[in-house]
């Protein structure tokens, strides 16, 4: 038994070759290492912004981190999915500022011959919320100024309030301004052959077009009967020619003489209307005039009479 060299006990002989008397742990580091350990760090350092990066969160597209849109934008990228008969659908005609409104009222009792109303203002933003007030408020002036009407016309005894002039005024209105769109849409895309007018769109300058029967519906009230026909037909024929300038571009240059007949057809349509609601609500007859002035004097004659036999 012997001791070795780092003084565990041990059977070997001890080697006649030199001892080793030192065991060197740590080397000092060489120009090469040096370069080694910063390659090593770096590539560390690489190795964790990877990963890093590999965690971290990344949107699919930009448009991820942007607001959520309005109500009114999401429903007009859903108008494919909408159909005709959902409320939803009819949201975007809606979507109107007072401005346009004004303009659109104020262009369908100017016609302008070398500009189309229809072109230059609802061509790219057909709306409903302008004809819908345009109509009821044509509907309730023609009620209260029909009953105005009655009251001067009849004696004050027999007069009475007719709210049915409400139900006839709305029932006039509203079916010409349904029917004529139809019928002209329907001649437009089955006859001529052309698709540029929608239902809605011609629903939209229909109900315009009845925009100068408002203050007209007031002059009414004149009881004079020439009057009464000359206001209808200048605002027929103004409101009329609206209509014929915005449909006429779309017309057949072969047949000229058959559209210039359809479109004289949409300009008496138009004054038959107006013809109607006057003569229902507002016309004065001769015999009227007559009777009502034979009876105030008659009334006159007679108060007259009973004071002066009281005296």
């Amino acid at each position: 038994m012997m001791f070795s060299s780092d003084g565990f006990l041990t059977d070997q002989p001890p080697s006649k070759g030199p001892s080793q008397t030192h065991l060197f742990t740590s080397f000092p580091n060489s120009a090469v290492d040096l370069n080694d350990d910063d390659d090593d760090d770096d590539l560390l350092l690489d190795n964790k912004s990877n990963i890093t990066q590999s965690y971290a969160y990344k949107p699919a597209n930009e448009e991820n981190l942007s607001l959520p849109l309005p109500a009114t934008n999401k429903n007009n990228t859903n108008n494919e999915q909408l159909h005709i008969w959902q409320l939803e659908y009819y949201q975007k005609y809606f979507q109107i500022d007072t401005q346009q409104v004004l303009e659109r009222l104020l262009g369908s009792i100017t016609p302008k011959p070398n500009r189309s109303y229809f072109n230059s203002t609802i061509r790219h933003n057909p709306d409903l919320y302008g004809p819908f007030w345009v109509c009821v408020t044509f509907i309730i002036t023609v009620a209260i100024s029909g009953n105005i009407v009655a009251y001067f016309q009849l004696p004050d005894t027999d007069f009475q309030i007719d709210f049915s002039k409400i139900t006839l005024s709305a029932i006039l209105i509203c079916l010409y301004w349904w029917s004529m769109p139809t019928v002209v849409y329907f001649f437009f895309r089955y006859y001529i052959k052309c698709n540029e007018y929608t239902f809605l769109e011609l629903l939209c300058i229909y109900g315009y077009s009845l925009t100068i029967f408002i203050p007209v519906s007031i002059l009414w009230m004149i009881p004079i009967a020439w009057l009464q026909w000359l206001l209808t037909i200048i605002a027929s024929v103004i409101s009329g020619s609206v209509l014929i300038v915005a449909f006429w571009p779309s017309v057949d240059s072969d047949r000229k003489s058959f559209n210039a007949l359809s479109m004289l057809v949409v300009l008496f349509a138009h004054l038959f209307m107006a013809i109607c609601i006057m003569m229902v609500f507002f016309h004065v007859s001769d015999n009227n005039i007559n009777s009502k002035i034979e009876t105030t004097m008659l009334s006159t004659m007679a108060s007259s009479t009973t004071a002066t036999s009281k005296v």
